[in-house]
């Protein structure tokens, strides 16, 4: 299969590009600052793999990022909407700062992967494309349960990506063969994660676990991976909860 994957430098998106290089797909690796972790990753692949740079809150380097995999990989198979922003922002801040960080949230969490799904559809009707675009969205336990205060924006931009792919599949499923799926993680330990964990501690992450310890990377790459082989496209529209018990609808 031919994957874009959003955020693959660390984290989630690391193991997911890992692990589906080691399967042997061809894969489209972006990164916005971390290009040395893809470097030691690609390094011995023969997939013809390959990574991209752009910063998802600036909408020309979007576009860019399309064209580009598009040059290079043709059109994908699939794309996993990976990339993601988590900053604390306390409800005391300046007006005019709150929100430029509540925008930065949005832009990169919730506009990014619309903006993205847009131009590749474009291009799909375009070229006339009939094969199956399937689109994996990385949401978050908090699209349902709400978060911490000082994190409104990181829950707003995840209960969109939920209806993004809930419209992706509905308005889009019969008509341009585009499966779509969310998986919403609860507290997994990444680096991203680490903010939150250092500011509020371990203790306040793990509450309602029902496990022995914190998700991680490798408890949501296996279920990607299923995706992406088309094992579950009868389940577009839905979204695969990963959260360790910790929040059951």
């Amino acid at each position: 299969m031919k994957v874009l994957l959003t955020g693959s430098s660390k984290g989630i998106g690391y193991k997911i590009a890992k692990d589906l290089l080691a399967e042997g797909h061809e894969l489209a690796l972006h990164y916005n600052k971390n290009e040395s972790s893809l470097d030691a990753l690609l390094k011995k692949d023969k997939t013809g793999s390959f990574s991209i740079q752009a910063d998802l809150s600036q909408q020309e380097e979007i576009k860019k990022m399309v064209e580009n995999t598009i040059g290079k990989l043709s059109f994908p198979d699939c794309i996993i909407n990976n990339a993601g922003i988590a900053e604390s922002a306390d409800i005391s801040l300046d007006i005019n700062d709150w929100s430029k960080m509540f925008d930065k949230t949005i832009d990169v969490n919730l506009k990014a992967p619309s903006l993205i799904f847009k131009e590749f559809l474009r291009y799909k009707r375009e070229k006339k494309i009939n094969s199956r675009l399937r689109i994996i969205n990385i949401a978050s336990r908090a699209a349902f349960r709400g978060e911490q205060q000082d994190y409104i924006s990181y829950a707003c931009s995840k209960g969109g990506i939920i209806s993004l792919t809930k419209t992706m599949s509905r308005s889009f499923g019969e008509t341009d063969n585009i499966v779509a799926i969310s998986i919403a993680p609860g507290f997994v330990r990444t680096e991203m994660a680490q903010s939150f964990i250092d500011k509020h501690g371990e203790d306040v992450v793990k509450q309602g676990i029902t496990l022995d310890r914190l998700t991680e990377p490798k408890d949501i790459s296996p279920l990607v991976s299923l995706i992406v082989s088309g094992k579950m496209d009868h389940s577009t529209g839905s979204t695969i909860d990963v959260n360790g018990g910790s929040f059951l609808r």
